[in-house]
This record gives structure tokens, C-alpha cells and sequence, in this order.
């Protein structure tokens, strides 16, 4: 890493009544006279969040790069290299705070809860929320109680900061959620998606769970949580909706739809039709027909 620039601050004069253990800029401010880009580099002992409520910029974290647009922020820990290229007119903060004093605003407990934030960069997307506004507010009581200095400074700092490092901290963890709630959505549409495929060839649960790489339990309560049914049930359902379409819109007997559907006993899919619709197969045509000619 020795061709990588180390900074305190990149290109940053402090006044002299600046804190030594943060830093805080508007972003359109700063920027400016940077031609609006930070070439790539990094701080040994600061803390960097970038907080962008408009426009949008290119960052390069690590070996990896993407664009992001606003109402997100970007949190950059100690050592980790990075730069950015912003649009011109993009709005937000840039904040730098001293690892040492960082970690001081937290006890042990909130540490390890918040270690994950501390050590790997993350972009943290804000929504339109109460939390999104909270965040920018915090940016600007801190740029305020930076620029005037007063008694127990260093205290409302760190309380304006341990305030946003929580709400990034539980931003993120709602997102981690959400794209697990997501990934078993897609998880289940996988599911019913076999089920297309399979019900006929009448696999069992456990085919299909071995297939989505779950237990027949993980499956059962996949299934549970998105339709309110067992896996078998949601078979089950799909045959007898495949026999009841076959029934009303085909002349098939129901001896040949019951082949058609995998039912090597026509005797069986009788029983399972009744069994489960309280009708025979013929019992069911009938009826339907009958309503038909009544309308």
C-alpha cells in the first residue's frame, strides 16, 4: 500500500478552535475546490462517513467501484481506500472522526454490536423515512457545535455522533432483514415454480426441499410464512385446481385426466378428488355444467 496516499484530512485546513477528533463539511463547500473528485486514499486512525442527500457520485472503496445517487451514506473505516468523484452540485457531509474517540462513545456491548459498521465499508441506503431526516439533522447539529466551540463540546459531539452511528446501525440491520424477507420470497417462488414442474411426476416433500438445498422442516415453515399452508397441501392444491381446469374445459373422463395428471390408480385420484373437495370427479363436472347453463 506504500503508492497509496495517507491523510489526515484530504486537503483540509482546520481552524484553530477546531476538535482534533472529528471533522465535519458540507460537501458542496468542500468540494468545489477539489474540482469535485478525492483521488484514492486513506486515513490510518479516522472514521469516514459520507453523507449524501442529493445528486450523485462515483466511489472507489477498496478494489471496487459504483455509483451511487442520494439519500444514502457511505461509512468508510480506518485504513480502508478510497475516493470519489461527485456531480457538481451533489449536497450532504463529509464526516471524519478519530477511531480512538469513535470507539469511546460505546461500551463494550454496543461495540460488538456495532462491529460490523466499524470495520468493513458499507453503503447504507436512507429512506424517506423519519430516520433519513434525523440523520441530516444530526449532520447539521454537528457542523454547528464544530464551528462554535463551547463548554462540554467534546460531549454533544459524541452524543450527535453515537446517535448517527445507532441509526446507520439499524438502517443497515432493516435492510439485512429486508433482503432476507426477499431472498425468501424468492425462495419460495423457486418452490412453487417445481411445483409447475413436478407435481405431476408427484414428487415428494422432500424432493422438493432437497432440490431448494432445506430440510423438509425449513421447507414446511418457507411455506407456512408465505401462503399459510405445508409444502404437501400446496401440492396438493395445485393438482386438484389442474384436475378441476381439466374437468370444466376439456371432454376428458375422469379416468384419463387422472393419468394425465400422474395418478397411476384412476380409482385413487377419484378418492383424492373427493377426499379433498367433498365430490366425486363427475360429481364436480356435473355441477359446474349445471351452473353454467343457469347463467
Amino acid at each position: 500500500m506504500a503508492d497509496i496516499p495517507h491523510y489526515f484530512l484530504y486537503g483540509e485546513e482546520l481552524p484553530e478552535t477546531a476538535p482534533d477528533y472529528m471533522h465535519i463539511a458540507r460537501l458542496e463547500q468542500s468540494l468545489p475546490k477539489h474540482n469535485w473528485e478525492i483521488h484514492p486514499h486513506r486515513h490510518d486512525n479516522l472514521h469516514q462517513l459520507m453523507i449524501l442527500e442529493s445528486g450523485s457520485m462515483h466511489a472507489q472503496i477498496r478494489e471496487k467501484s459504483d455509483e451511487y445517487s442520494g439519500r444514502c451514506v457511505l461509512s468508510i473505516p480506518a485504513k480502508e481506500v478510497h475516493g470519489f468523484a461527485h456531480q457538481p452540485g451533489v449536497t450532504g457531509f463529509i464526516v471524519s472522526v478519530s477511531h480512538p474517540f469513535m470507539l469511546s462513545l460505546f461500551n463494550d456491548a454496543e461495540r460488538q454490536g456495532l462491529a460490523q459498521l466499524f470495520r468493513e465499508p458499507m453503503v447504507i441506503p436512507l429512506g424517506v423515512d423519519t430516520d433519513e431526516g434525523e440523520v441530516t439533522r444530526m449532520g447539521e447539529r454537528l457542523l454547528e457545535e464544530f464551528h462554535t466551540p463551547k463548554i462540554g463540546q467534546a460531549s454533544i459531539i459524541g452524543a450527535y455522533l453515537k446517535i448517527v452511528f445507532v441509526m446507520l446501525a439499524r438502517h443497515r440491520q432493516h435492510s439485512e432483514l429486508q433482503e432476507n424477507a426477499d431472498g425468501k420470497t424468492v425462495l419460495f417462488e423457486r418452490f412453487v415454480r417445481l411445483v409447475d414442474d413436478h407435481a405431476t411426476d408427484h414428487w415428494q416433500v422432500s424432493q422438493y426441499a432437497e432440490e431448494l438445498g432445506l430440510s423438509q422442516g425449513q421447507l414446511n415453515r418457507l411455506c407456512q410464512r408465505a401462503a399459510g399452508q405445508q409444502a404437501l397441501a400446496i401440492v396438493h392444491e395445485h393438482l386438484l385446481d389442474e384436475a378441476k381446469r381439466l374437468l370444466v374445459f376439456t371432454q376428458l373422463s375422469a379416468k384419463e385426466i387422472g393419468y394425465q395428471l400422474g395418478f397411476k390408480d384412476p380409482g385413487y385420484f377419484s378418492r383424492f378428488f373427493q377426499r379433498h373437495t367433498g365430490q366425486a370427479p363427475k360429481q364436480f363436472k356435473t355441477r359446474v355444467a349445471e351452473s353454467q347453463r343457469q347463467i
